[in-house]
């Protein structure tokens, strides 16, 4: 069966005292109404790949979000544009990315007309979730 889904590839900026464009590929699936998948091409085989809750994104277009590994804090570029920086912490150490408010709320939009805010719980099926949990 196919899950509706919304899929972005969108421009960063990795912050850094050499700026490195990157790019990541969002992905938003109704079946897992609460999270947005990221995969950051990084120039290895593999991309890295991080989830994190869809409402983080939404809160920080406007104010700091998120606590622990994933923030999200609105802000401008040198030339006054809306931004969003993505701070990824891992034990690694952390990654700060920068990314258009435009691009991100434009992939937020699509992700409202596959599962409108609010109306997350009518696509989870709970009883499929604990079912696997349980291992039954």
């Amino acid at each position: 069966m196919n899950t509706p889904a919304v899929r972005s590839s969108l421009g960063l900026t990795l912050v850094a005292d050499i700026p490195l464009p990157m790019i990541a590929h969002l992905e938003y699936r109704a079946d897992d109404p609460y999270a947005v998948a990221a995969a950051f091409d990084t120039g290895e085989d593999e991309p890295v790949r991080w989830v994190f809750a869809r409402d983080l994104l939404d809160e920080g277009l406007v104010n700091p979000a998120g606590d622990g590994d994933v923030r999200v804090v609105p802000g401008r570029n040198d030339w006054g544009e809306h931004t969003v920086a993505l701070q990824l912490t891992s034990p690694d150490g952390v990654a700060v990315l920068e990314a258009s408010a435009e691009d991100v709320l434009a992939f937020l939009e699509q992700s409202y007309a596959l599962v409108p805010p609010g109306t997350e719980s009518e696509h989870c099926d709970l009883d499929a979730a604990l079912a696997m949990l349980l291992g039954a």
